[in-house]
């Protein structure tokens, strides 16, 4: 009893710092939006359908690979931090042994992302462009795993400004140094070859601004085996969790052409503003729902309720915007010939609504130690968008692929939520739901009545 006081009191000044932690993120975010954006205009407008469409697979191996590396720990990392940094007898020694352990399993996962996201590229693609450029972005996943442990100490922390201001360095050169060599003509090696410096530039301002000192590196292989004991189920479930997001764009090169894959590829691009938007609002709730859940299973289910609530809304009103506005979206920023591609959007945009309950749930049930119902969720969610993504690509293209990543993720929700609701009595699913499609609705009529 006094300790659950004792912990709510701490939830009060705490909470104050949630606002200023979500803004420095957000902040992160729509710097990497603004480089993914332009970086596909630019090549959208600049180089053929054919090039496009083998960026797009060169991209989605990045993609799934920069997931891969980190072995899903981050959240795992800023759970254990959060919880322990609220208990001081627990605090300095077992957090700073957790940095290191981690570290070092970090980098030994970069080796072989490296080496398997090299293989993949051979084996996905016979274009030797496409093989030495994904070759040369894999180097980036070597530096990629010791920064997730320095950016989840950052956000376990709640320094959301150092995170900000190394997303935007990164940002910034990952753009400006593209959208040269775009402009110059320079094929996509050099151009993944400029990601990848730029990622290494980006890990090197992690540890030197950071708390986390290879200089005082010391392994506690106790700490060490504790993660490796944790690892696999988070490492399924974030392999899985990217193999589904990619699977439409690796079933799309199988089963379709390169100009349905460039469609898919421009009409995805809208998702990652939703991704990195998502992960900046799930780092900066985490902290607190862990010490909502050490609270009490009341004040956890209310607080995970209200957290849900807001992204699901504001994902019904892209949902909305989307039937009226994708065209014409798609036209300005690719050009017309991708105007085709908005009914693929339309069905991505709807499928955010379900993405970001996802996002917010998952990191509830991590908070009770039941990520193993996150993982099989998302395999779950990969069955289906192989299932439904090969019956539907090789006859409607693009279109064919989105229906599946919706399809993906409405069963995903399904499951986690069910369950949770299940576990927590005070996690109210339908106040959610009905808040998202009210948004939907009144958001659709007033721009339709424009």
């Amino acid at each position: 009893m006094e300790m659950s006081k004792n912990i709510a009191e701490n939830l009060r000044p705490e909470s104050g710092t949630l606002g200023r932690n979500f803004i420095w993120m957000s902040w992160s975010g729509v710097v990497s939006i603004a480089n993914s954006v332009l970086v596909w205009i630019f090549m959208a407008r600049m180089r053929d359908v054919d090039e496009v469409g083998r960026f797009t697979i060169i991209m989605g191996l990045y993609a799934l690979f920069f997931s891969v590396v980190s072995l899903g720990l981050q959240p795992y990392l800023v759970n254990e931090i959060s919880r322990r940094r609220s208990n001081a007898s627990e605090k300095s020694e077992y957090i700073h042994e957790l940095h290191y352990a981690a570290i070092f399993l970090l980098l030994v996962s970069g080796v072989v992302c490296a080496l398997l996201m090299t293989c993949s590229g051979f084996v996905i693609s016979a274009s030797w462009e496409v093989r030495i450029a994904t070759l040369v972005l894999s180097l980036a996943m070597i530096a990629t795993g010791p920064g997730v442990v320095c950016e989840a100490a950052a956000i376990a922390e709640g320094r959301g400004k150092l995170i900000a201001t190394v997303s935007t360095v990164e940002n910034v050169l990952r753009t400006a140094i593209p959208l040269v060599l775009i402009w110059y003509g320079f094929g996509l090696v050099a151009i993944c070859a400029s990601f990848a410096a730029v990622r290494a530039v980006s890990v090197a301002i992690y540890f030197a601004s950071s708390r986390v000192s290879i200089s005082k590196f010391s392994l506690s292989f106790a700490v060490l085996r504790q993660l490796a004991s944790a690892a696999p189920t988070f490492a399924a479930t974030i392999t899985v969790a990217s193999i589904n997001w990619q699977a439409p764009i690796f079933l799309l090169g199988f089963a379709s052409t390169e100009l349905e894959s460039a469609e898919f590829g421009a009409a995805s691009r809208f998702l990652i503003p939703v991704t990195i938007l998502m992960a900046s609002y799930a780092n900066a709730i985490h902290p607190m729902m862990a010490k909502h859940k050490e609270s009490s299973p009341d004040s956890f289910g209310r607080y995970l309720t209200k957290m849900a609530s807001y992204p699901a809304a504001a994902a019904a009103i892209v949902a909305a915007g989307s039937l009226l506005l994708s065209g014409p979206v798609l036209a300005m920023l690719f050009g017309e010939n991708y105007r085709r591609a908005a009914p693929a959007l339309d069905l991505l945009a709807l499928s955010v609504i379900p993405f970001c309950l996802v996002m917010v749930v998952a990191r509830g049930l991590i908070s009770l130690n039941s990520q193993r119902v996150d993982l099989i969720g998302n395999l779950l969610g990969v069955a289906v968008c192989i299932i439904s993504g090969s019956l539907l690509i090789p006859k409607y293209g693009a279109i064919g692929a989105a229906a599946s990543q919706l399809f993906s993720f409405l069963a995903i929700a399904a499951i986690e939520v069910a369950y949770l609701y299940r576990k927590i009595g005070r996690f109210d699913r339908w106040r959610t739901a009905a808040v998202s499609s009210a948004s939907f609705v009144i958001i659709y009529l007033i721009l339709w009545n424009q």
